[in-house]
């Protein structure tokens, strides 16, 4: 009996779990409903004519005009995340459109953090972090070697700051993972949560009672399912190994692009755009869906929503979906054609706010040298791209409080110039450039995530059972690797013994974080 799946979203996770439910269960229906004209969510890719562009035009992609990113702009194989994202690339047929940078680029090797009024390159060989240590590297090599005299904690969990500042030291806390937690979340390390956004630390400290002893003894294994999602990539051989980082020639939104192209043209799979979801309500054993001036019940509803919006919909509310917030982040995309960059690697990131050496042009978050880090987008070889970061957490330090609705894109422009004068001494005027600022485009999964995941998965199973399951960002990685990893194994569980096979087991999208 074939059975009716609606997947609300069409973003990254969206696209995968509608994509997997169609290569899996071809004989269930699949309606995907997206609010604004366009699939693909915060991954967008465009090229742009010369001049100023408050925010992305959608002139046709001529290919002698620069690519800007808007989004993510490279992508991390590593894992089952990686796995699983490049063996749909490779089902999709993007071979011959994809880039791999490999790990002895520069781009891979050199990275940067801007610190006491300079830009620090990191060590990234054993002689360099002894010979060659930056200012920012300043006590790290001691903290590294007295960590596993440190005692472990008891603690269920901590923030990043406070984690990383018991098991080595606040310069470590402030400088380095502040600026990491910048790169990954645009958020605060005296926040985020350890569990949740830098787990390798967190299961280090418990598994062995120190970071340096965890990371060199065995890991943690993967589930079975992980466990496939690398195997599948075991014969097309050394990828993952020497690869650092793999995009696409037109950009991220290349995959997403195809990924509508192979939706549309399955007979079970509709793809609704610019409707907008008023109210989920259980109706007996269905689900029915109120958008805009219509309705519609399915068996089973995936929701890849930010978790807030999905709060706003229940007619029967579940806790916990709107307790963390989200970043509003800025981003500025710059071509130069007349400039030479001193620096070649991927680029550099700022430290926590409450460093002792503050920022030049506060809010910053970091400026990544796209030409450095992407080879074979431009017919122009001598282009320099870059793309400034500004806001997260640190947003009205950027903008002086004014709302993301209401920043003049010309100010944020300005700006994002600022920066690049204070932190490169680039002072000219570029040839391309485009301003784009993504409100609440980043969950922040804050102290205590795991635990009110798990109270949600109990809650969505005894008051929606088979009927409901979640995926995307706000839950388990904010990553496109990430999203597209936990759709598939949501609607790997859903097919085995969830709402589509055997209904064994109730599957929210959530049991992992439960077990």
């Amino acid at each position: 009996m074939s059975s009716s799946v609606a997947v609300l979203g069409g973003g990254i996770s969206g696209l995968s779990a509608a994509y997997y439910l169609s290569k899996t269960s071809p004989q269930t229906k699949v309606l995907l409903i997206e609010g604004s004209k366009r699939v693909g969510g915060w991954i967008r890719s465009q090229r742009v004519s010369p001049g100023f562009h408050s925010s992305t035009p959608t002139e046709p992609n001529d290919p002698n005009n620069v690519l800007f990113e808007v989004g993510p702009r490279s992508l991390r194989p590593v894992g089952p995340g990686g796995a699983a994202i490049l063996s749909m690339s490779n089902e999709l047929n993007l071979q011959n459109q994809t880039i791999f940078v490999s790990k002895s680029d520069p781009s891979a090797k050199n990275r940067y953090i801007y610190y006491k009024d300079q830009i620090n390159t990191l060590p990234s060989s054993l002689s360099s972090l002894l010979l060659k240590q930056p200012p920012v590297f300043k006590s790290v090599l001691k903290s590294i070697l007295t960590e596993p005299l440190v005692p472990a904690s008891t603690s269920d969990d901590e923030s990043l700051y406070s984690f990383v500042a018991r098991r080595f030291n606040e310069h470590v806390a402030l400088n380095l993972v502040g600026a990491i937690t910048h790169g990954i979340y645009a958020g605060d390390a005296k926040q985020l949560s350890v569990r949740s956004t830098m787990r390798i630390l967190y299961d280090a400290e418990k598994r062995s009672g120190s970071v340096v002893r965890g990371l060199f003894e065995k890991s943690l294994p993967l589930s079975a399912a992980e466990q496939s999602m690398v195997d599948e990539l075991q014969d097309g051989g050394n990828i993952t190994k020497e690869t650092s980082v793999f995009g696409f020639k037109e950009g991220t939104e290349t995959l997403t692009h195809q990924l509508k192209k192979y939706l549309n043209e399955q007979s079970n799979v509709t793809i609704i755009t610019e409707k907008q979801v008023k109210k989920l309500e259980k109706k007996d054993d269905k689900m029915k869906i109120y958008a805009d001036n219509s309705s519609v019940q399915v068996d089973h509803v995936i929701s890849t929503l930010p978790s807030k919006n999905l709060d706003g919909l229940l007619h029967n509310p579940l806790p916990n979906l709107s307790f963390n917030p989200s970043v509003n982040v800025a981003v500025i995309n710059f071509a130069y054609d007349n400039i030479s960059l001193k620096f070649n690697g991927f680029g550099f990131l700022t430290p926590h706010p409450d460093s002792p050496y503050k920022l030049p042009v506060p809010g910053t978050l970091g400026v990544v040298f796209d030409s450095n880090a992407m080879h074979g987008q431009e017919k122009d070889k001598k282009l320099v791209k870059l793309t400034v970061m500004m806001g997260g957490h640190m947003w009205d330090k950027a903008f002086g409080g004014a709302s993301v609705n209401q920043v003049d894109p010309q100010i944020v422009y300005e700006k994002a110039r600022e920066a690049l004068a204070a932190y490169l001494g680039l002072f000219e005027t570029p040839k391309y450039s485009m301003v784009n600022v993504l409100p609440e485009c980043i969950p922040q999964y804050l102290v205590g995530h795991e635990n009110r995941l798990s109270q949600l998965h109990q809650s969505m199973a005894q008051k929606y059972g088979h009927l409901l399951s979640v995926s995307g960002a706000s839950y388990l990685g904010v990553s496109v690797p990430d999203c597209v990893k936990n759709s598939r194994l949501l609607v790997q569980d859903l097919v085995d013994t969830g709402a589509l096979g055997s209904r064994e087991i109730v599957i929210t999208g959530l049991n992992r974080v439960a077990q």
